[in-house]
């Protein structure tokens, strides 16, 4: 476990009340959270993050620490992908987010060539095996499998 890595667990876009709209005050409210994480994480000398780059929260994880990455070189961004083309029928804004952030990213690696029922949860429980910090935006916090694996293995692990 490496308590200088962070990764991101979020639910489908399609539970969040605001869906695809990125305009919407929750989705917006939500976004300045995850930024000020990655922040407070960064501060505490935090310096390779971990996402599944799944279409939602893990890829606006994704997204805001390539920012980071221009301003200090020590960062890392860590592509763990499921499958190969998981992102071919999202909605094509995070389509072209997805192909944005994976050419930004330090490194990819594809855990299943092709989908398999589960290639997401392989991938997940890889990003938390390699860090020591999460960051979750799930329904039900304590009954998520992923939070209570986290915590299981402890990891420190922050919920919305």
């Amino acid at each position: 476990m490496n308590k200088t890595a962070c990764t991101f667990i979020g639910s489908r876009i399609s539970k969040f009340s605001f869906g695809y709209d990125c305009t919407n005050p929750k989705c917006v409210a939500l976004k300045l959270q995850l930024a000020q994480y990655i922040n407070d994480m960064y501060r505490a000398g935090v310096r390779e993050f971990y996402s599944v780059c799944q279409e939602g929260v893990d890829l606006w994880a994704a997204e805001i620490v390539t920012y980071l990455m221009k301003d200090d070189e020590e960062v890392k961004l860590h592509c763990v992908l499921p499958y190969e083309e998981q992102a071919v029928k999202w909605h094509p804004d995070a389509h072209e987010l997805y192909y944005s952030v994976i050419e930004k990213a330090t490194d990819a690696e594809l855990v299943n060539t092709r989908y398999t029922k589960d290639a997401l949860a392989q991938a997940r429980y890889r990003t938390l095996d390699l860090c020591g910090n999460v960051f979750a935006v799930v329904e039900d916090g304590n009954k998520n499998d992923y939070v209570k694996y986290a915590r299981i293995k402890g990891k420190s692990v922050c919920v919305i």
